[in-house]
């Protein structure tokens, strides 16, 4: 499952009996918890390359995806996509430029700025961008440039065995990349020439293909989010994620 995860990875810094004792730890009384999780999160994630079995944490270098559906059915971009076999590079050298944890309300904001982002996988694709038909299946390589992801996590207090855990119920994520690079092989049946000129067409307009295609990403992956953030959350109490003392 995939990733941003980013949260579960980083508000788990705490976490004292399941992380090494040099991650950083922020105290949840702390009047700068959130200036501490600015700093704790960011080194977490570099820590995290190699994930956390004990956990069931993934690595995040690469963090893999089994697959994600996006459909687009409207607009100037109407298009049908599989990808299966997800390798997402870049997260680690992600850095947060905002983090505000809400706790009496169980609420968790965060704006981060990723370097570099390659989501690279294998894909089934149809469908038309403006007047323009097009279809394939091979491998897929989108490369984000400078991408803001903001996170909105909203959770919810669950008492099990004496302990509380925060559940994410909740998780929406946003995409703001400062330029995107599409390339997929195998174009048209492997027509090289129809493959090439679509390649050129697609970076020439990947603006606009890529705003048309945004919420989908969005939406899958706000869900895939959700899915491993509960992997760490629904384990690991509320007071080891944010230490009391």
């Amino acid at each position: 499952m995939f990733l941003n995860f980013f949260f579960a990875t980083i508000t788990i810094a705490a976490a004292q009996n399941a992380l090494p004792n040099d991650f950083l730890r922020c105290q949840q009384r702390d009047s700068k918890i959130n200036d501490c999780l600015k700093k704790a999160v960011p080194d977490a994630l570099r820590r995290m390359k190699d994930g956390i079995p004990s956990l069931s944490v993934p690595p995040l270098e690469p963090l893999l995806v089994s697959g994600m559906n996006i459909e687009s059915g409207a607009g100037p971009v109407v298009i049908t996509q599989i990808y299966k076999a997800i390798k997402m590079h870049g997260l680690t050298d992600s850095i947060l430029t905002y983090y505000k944890a809400d706790l009496k309300h169980y609420r968790l904001r965060t704006d981060s700025i990723t370097p570099k982002l390659e989501f690279i996988a294998d894909y089934v694709m149809k469908g038309r961008i403006l007047v323009l038909p097009i279809q394939g299946k091979g491998v897929a390589n989108i490369t984000m440039v400078n991408l803001v992801v903001k996170h909105d996590l909203i959770g919810e207090p669950v008492v099990r065995d004496g302990e509380t855990y925060m559940h994410i119920k909740d998780y929406k994520v946003k995409f703001v990349p400062g330029k995107v690079y599409l390339h997929f092989t195998n174009l048209f049946n492997g027509d090289k020439r129809l493959g090439d000129q679509m390649n050129i067409f697609l970076n020439e307009n990947s603006d606009l293909v890529f705003n048309e295609l945004k919420a989908a990403y969005e939406e899958s992956l706000s869900s895939v989010f959700k899915t491993v953030t509960n992997l760490i959350f629904d384990k690991v109490p509320m007071k080891h994620i944010f230490t009391e003392d």
